[in-house]
């Protein structure tokens, strides 16, 4: 009998039964863990849930308004949360975007150092605490391409360069999909894209804003992201460029742009931008 493990010999694996029934039960204590602790759910996660349950009772979504701005079909994918509890659904939100964060992560980097930094990134701290959902609108890279456009227009600060990745040869079925989409939900929520676009001045002045002050002077940065990612078929830069293209991003836009931009490096390498981006956050908001 063998007492080492040879290259020849197949690896042993858990069949997919036991590792979906392990995945689950980590699930499970991650959400009782968030749910638990006295944390608090997050002024984002509120307005999230306070109008995805007028799905459940057909309430208009956007009037009176409730300070949601995205599309409705986000709404829509959150409404089952709205079931729970607000805290418990906070907390299935939460670990919902640390697992897709950790299989993006996985997917564009190699070892645990730099997944162990995205997810302990500026980030993904302000999507906990605030109950965003960047991290989940970036789960749309795990659906076909032709999803993407979708994807994009979720959430575009997050993920509107997918837009730009859908290949040539599904163009045609990701158009039928859109348009279809588009049509029930104007039909269903009737005129939502101006709803969206009336989004009051005060939030583009708050200091929330990272392109406070900036704006639009930091477009052609996420022009030319498209444009390396298109010319180099790298969906990482397609990402990257997302919160560049649009006059509105907060810390947990930027989520994306480190998955990506870190993949590029060594560990040392993020390990030394992680702690400067700590530091900048520490500095912005804790130095008098």
């Amino acid at each position: 009998m063998a007492l080492y493990y040879s290259p020849m010999e197949p690896k042993r694996t858990l069949p997919p039964w036991k590792t979906g029934l392990l995945f689950g039960a980590i699930s499970l204590i991650l959400v009782a863990g968030f749910g638990l602790t006295p944390i608090e759910t997050g002024d984002d996660w509120r307005i999230f849930y306070d109008t995805s349950r007028r799905i459940w009772v057909g309430a208009p979504l956007y009037q009176p308004p409730t300070g949601y701005y995205n599309a409705p079909w986000l709404a829509v994918l959150l409404a089952p949360l709205t079931l729970l509890p607000v805290r418990w659904g906070w907390a299935a939100l939460t670990v919902a975007n640390l697992l897709i964060a950790l299989i993006l992560a996985r997917r564009w980097q190699t070892g645990l150092v730099q997944p162990i930094l995205a997810l302990l990134s500026p980030a993904m701290v302000y999507i906990a605490l605030h109950g965003q959902v960047d991290a989940l609108v970036l789960g749309g890279l795990l659906l076909p391409t032709e999803w993407w456009v979708l994807a994009g227009l979720t959430k575009p600060q997050a993920a509107l360069g997918l837009v730009f990745g859908v290949p040539r040869r599904v163009w045609l079925r990701a158009a039928v999909l859109t348009g279809v989409i588009l049509v029930v939900s104007l039909l269903w929520f009737g005129n939502w894209p101006l709803e969206v676009v009336r989004v009051p001045g005060e939030i583009m002045r708050s200091t929330r804003n990272l392109w406070l002050g900036l704006w639009p002077f930091q477009v052609p940065v996420g022009v030319a992201l498209i444009l390396f990612g298109i010319r180099r078929r790298d969906t990482r830069l397609l990402v990257a460029a997302s919160p560049f293209l649009v006059p509105y991003a907060a810390m947990s836009s930027l989520l994306g742009v480190w998955l990506a931009l870190a993949s590029y490096l060594k560990d040392w390498e993020a390990a030394l931008v992680w702690g400067c981006w700590w530091g900048a956050v520490l500095y912005r908001y804790f130095v008098p």
